[in-house]
């Protein structure tokens, strides 16, 4: 999983915003950090990336969280991880979210996500989906609503009622989805032969894009603090 280790973080950070709410002075800050006033002003403009003990010291200094002095964006709550399996993708939803990701605006508006990875031993055709984001509506799941831009259309939907796949029981599903009369739907998915028909949904919610070089784009999956 894509969590926030790398050494840098390639994205535009907030130290200015959080320094002017701190009421320290530029100067009182780049004293305690033991850096010279022209090497925190590049901190925060970008001209130079912080590494994440920067940010760490930084944050201590201030006295807020690291991600608040690392990213200006609002976090995207991650649903719950796609475990890839040789036979079979277990989709677990956290009911309460343990991870959040920070990412660009492009990604922000009614968004959360689905971060996916393989088991150790993993070696079929899905292996360059280990460590993925999937971005998806957040407002479906939310309101509980089935919306109709899943219409014939890739989505993520839970069923009323726990269904067998492949022997576990499981109510999380992905395919592309098909109303039928009477309210209720079909859910196929050709990827991984599953089809799943007559079935009532609590929710369904329109797959939107799935980034597969997260860090490349400067989207971090963060665990969130207990």
């Amino acid at each position: 999983m894509n969590k926030l280790t790398e050494s840098m973080v390639g994205m535009d950070n907030n130290l200015t915003q959080c320094i002017e709410q701190s009421g320290m002075s530029n100067n009182e800050v780049a004293a305690a950090k033991g850096v010279t006033p022209e090497t925190l002003r590049r901190h925060r403009n970008g001209k130079i990336q912080m590494t994440i003990k920067d940010a760490e010291h930084y944050a201590r200094i201030i006295g807020v969280s690291v991600q608040k002095i690392l990213f200006k964006s609002t976090p995207i709550p991650v649903v719950g991880i796609n475990i890839i399996e040789e036979k079979h993708i277990a989709r677990q939803l956290h009911d309460t979210p343990k991870y959040e990701v920070y990412a660009d605006n492009q990604y922000l508006k009614d968004r959360a996500c689905w971060v996916w990875k393989t088991t150790k031993k993993y070696s079929g055709i899905w292996y360059e989906w280990d460590g993925a984001i999937s971005f998806i509506k957040h407002s479906p799941i939310v309101d509980k609503i089935v919306s109709e831009d899943c219409y014939q259309k890739i989505c993520v939907v839970k069923t009323k009622k726990v269904l067998k796949d492949y022997g576990i029981n499981q109510n999380i599903f992905a395919g592309v989805l098909y109303p039928q009369p009477g309210g209720l739907f079909t859910v196929d998915n050709g990827k991984t032969n599953t089809t799943v028909k007559d079935v009532e949904l609590e929710w369904a919610t329109p797959t939107l894009s799935t980034v597969f070089r997260p860090e490349l784009l400067g989207v971090h999956v963060v665990e969130i603090a207990k």
